[in-house]
Order: structure tokens, then C-alpha cells, then sequence
């Protein structure tokens, strides 16, 4: 089957020509990944050694972004943020997607079934990336984020898109995982990983006990386009308690995969 069409359009790291790469450009969107929410104000001293350039180097990064509005200087501190125009690039990124239009009610009406917060989610390379959600009125049950990334091996919602990638694609995949993932969430043994896609391949969705919120569950199916091909996947992240008094895996299956096959058929999927 083919590769997801939610990476089309882009290169892969094997097809980049370096004569066309503008190493400015790089190294300013380098830049604005400097302010992780753990500490997001940084010095011209830290991000320069964040980027491995020296500090007149990276000032002159500094003063572009900042004279564009990407940035903003605190004149006490002398520590820099980014700026809501960076955000704007998020948010603009989340609302382009038709995706995230179509499948909002879908979304509203499975999180009123379940009392669960029900996502979608795409694969943009070895991330799960939450795009649309809507959240139970009983309150919040999960901290994930709208424009969260997730290593997709450690999500219900990327499972079961990584299930439906090609060998070839796989395997470039699990090597990046395997480079850039370490401790909690590092990539299992090759065999390992690849029994997991073929049991999630042939079960057709995944239920998944978090690693990353402890407590809670998932399930998760795909989302189909017009060619047949996974584009996305729904999910539903719920308390393991309230998910057991409601019926656990049995319950929520049939729910979501009605919710992904709505979306799917919305968008042009026949089946």
C-alpha cells in the first residue's frame, strides 16, 4: 500500500540537494526550535551554543527574526522569546488543513459517547501530530495539545498509521527512530517493532495503555481518502477506570471505527 499522503509534497532527507538549501533560512527556523516549553526565554549565549554558531553569528539570526516580529527581547533580562507571530505559523499550519474542518463534528459527537477526548491525528515523518480535538464536558482527561508531536511509535493514533506505511518507508522510519529516540520512549529491537506493525496491521486499529500520561488509554483507527490511502487517524484518550465501567476495548471499538469511517467517507473513501 502506499506511504500516507500526509508526508506528500515534502523530500525526504535522501532526496535534498544541498546546492538548493539557503543556510540562513536553516538556521533561523533552527532558531525558533530554541524555546521549549520548559524554559522559554533564552539568553544570545545559550542559543548560540543551542546552534553550535558563535554569538555574532547567531546575533545576526537574532536581530532578522526580531526585527520581523518572531522574537521580542526583554530589556531586563536581556532574554529572548518567541513571539505570538510565531504562533500565527502554528495556528495558520492547523486551520489550513480541510481535515481538521470536516472532522470537528465527528469529533464533538464521539467525545459526547464516550465521555473521552477524541483526536485526529496525522504522520508528518516520525511524529504523531495532533491537529483536531474535541475535549468531554466532564472536563480535561489528557494534556495533549492541539499541534502536539508525538514519536508515533508510542501513540495509539501513530500505530495504526505506522501500520499502513510501506516496507521501504518503514524502514527509513525506524531508523530515524532508533537515531534520534533514547530512554522511555527509544525504539524497540527491529523484530520487535515490525511484530508490532503486522499485528496492528492485521487487527486494523490499536487500543494502547499510555506511556506518556500513565493511567490513561487510546484506541485509534485510520482515516481513508478517495484512493484508499491511511491519511490520518481518530482517536480516543480516556481514563482506564472510566473506560473499564464503560466496556473497555469492546465498547469504544465499534464507536471510533465508526468515527473514522464518517470522516473517511466525507472525504471520498468508497470502500
Amino acid at each position: 500500500m502506499p506511504a500516507s499522503g500526509s508526508g506528500r509534497g515534502s523530500a525526504s532527507r535522501e532526496d535534498i540537494d544541498p546546492r538548493y538549501i539557503v543556510p540562513g533560512l536553516s538556521r533561523g527556523l533552527a532558531l525558533l526550535q530554541l524555546f521549549p516549553r520548559s524554559k522559554p526565554a533564552k539568553t544570545l549565549a545559550e542559543l548560540a551554543a543551542g546552534l553550535g554558531l558563535t554569538r555574532s553569528a547567531t546575533y545576526r539570526l537574532v536581530y532578522t527574526l526580531e526585527a520581523d516580529g518572531f522574537i521580542a527581547r526583554d530589556a531586563e533580562t536581556r532574554r529572548y522569546r518567541l513571539t505570538s507571530k510565531t504562533l500565527d505559523l502554528g495556528f495558520e499550519y492547523l486551520h489550513a488543513q480541510p481535515m481538521t474542518e470536516i472532522a470537528q463534528p465527528f469529533l464533538r459527537v464521539l467525545s459526547d459517547r464516550t465521555n473521552a477526548a477524541a483526536h485526529v491525528a496525522i504522520l508528518d515523518g516520525w511524529h504523531a501530530v495532533y491537529l483536531a480535538r474535541a475535549l468531554p464536558n466532564a472536563g480535561l482527561v489528557s494534556n495533549l495539545q492541539l499541534g502536539a508531536r508525538l514519536p508515533a511509535h508510542t501513540t495509539s493514533s501513530g500505530r495504526v498509521m505506522l501500520a499502513h506505511q510501506d516496507d521501504e518507508r518503514l524502514r527509513v522510519l525506524y531508523d530515524r527512530l532508533r537515531k534520534e529516540l533514547r530512554g522511555a520512549h527509544a525504539v524497540p529491537s527491529a523484530q520487535d517493532f515490525q511484530g508490532q506493525i503486522a499485528a496492528d496491521r492485521k487487527r486494523g486499529y490499536v487500543f494502547h495503555h499510555s506511556t506518556v500520561d500513565p493511567g490513561l488509554v487510546s484506541l485509534a483507527f485510520p482515516i481513508r481518502d478517495h484512493d484508499s490511502r491511511v491519511i490520518a487517524a481518530v482517536t480516543v484518550i480516556v481514563p482506564e477506570k472510566l473506560s473499564e465501567a464503560i466496556g473497555g476495548e469492546r465498547a469504544l471499538r465499534p464507536m471510533v471505527y465508526e468515527t473514522a469511517d464518517a470522516i473517511s467517507r466525507k472525504i471520498g473513501y468508497r470502500g
